[in-house]
């Protein structure tokens, strides 16, 4: 027995050697773990920066004057939405992501209606958002912060569908009910995924898709903001609504 052991002492240690050598990687690499969770790092979502091209139908460097002027605006199709850039509010008419389109809305105006315009253009500011997140929550987060530029998008093109006659009020309305479902779909899931009270800037984001829905809603429902507003400066109206509550968002992160 004695010979025996001797004999296969040398492979008794290595496997001994290697057994010790096991615990300690699987030892290292549980308190490893402890420290710094291996699905849970630190991550980025961003939402870039983008400008859009305000058509603007007068300016006061007084609030309540332009806001006084702005319900004339509606009844002619333009959203009539005041907006504070610098020194002066501007009552806007829409919101163009090209400015030569811009530029042929302006000079159209003033052949065929001989309505004096300006163009100004603003920057919505990026925005970057740091956590631990699962995938799920990056992709319903990258949805949420991407909202309000693919809102205005889509009812941009419903607005110039209408105004160019290639959709009728009907139509158009049954277009915004469309982009008014996918709203609620991101809101649904964000609240499914983070529910209040939430820490900042999540219940920031909340309180975005929140408001936006609630805009989003009115506008599906045909509620106008002021006597004889025509359904495209509505279309228009809002999207600049949801537009200005973002740049608030953005300047609250």
């Amino acid at each position: 027995m004695s010979r025996n052991f001797k004999k296969h002492k040398k492979t008794l240690l290595s496997v001994l050697v290697s057994f010790v050598l096991v615990g300690c990687l699987m030892l290292a690499n549980y308190i490893s773990s402890l420290i710094i969770p291996a699905d849970n790092n630190t991550e980025s979502i961003t939402q870039n920066a983008f400008t859009l091209h305000f058509l603007t139908l007068g300016k006061s460097q007084v609030e309540n004057e332009a806001i006084s002027h702005a319900p004339d605006y509606r009844t002619i199709g333009a959203g009539g939405v005041v907006w504070q850039k610098d020194d002066y509010y501007y009552i806007v008419s829409s919101a163009y992501a090209n400015k030569n389109d811009a530029e042929l809305v302006k000079s159209n105006l003033l052949q065929t209606q001989n309505i004096e315009s300006e163009i100004i253009s603003y920057t919505f500011d990026s925005i970057t958002i740091n956590g631990n997140f699962s995938a799920e929550q990056k992709k319903i987060i990258s949805k949420a912060l991407s909202w309000a530029q693919s809102f205005y998008n889509s009812i941009y093109d419903i607005a110039i569908s209408l105004d160019t006659g290639v959709y009728n009020e009907i139509s158009a309305k049954l277009a915004v009910n469309s982009v008014h479902n996918t709203l609620a779909t991101i809101y649904a899931d964000f609240s499914t995924l983070y529910q209040p009270p939430l820490d900042e800037p999540l219940n920031n984001i909340y309180t975005l898709l929140k408001s936006s829905s609630q805009i989003s809603q009115q506008l599906c429902t045909g509620q106008r903001v002021s006597e004889g507003q025509t359904y495209s400066s509505l279309l228009k109206y809002r999207y600049l609504e949801v537009l200005s509550l973002y740049d608030e968002f953005t300047k609250s992160i």
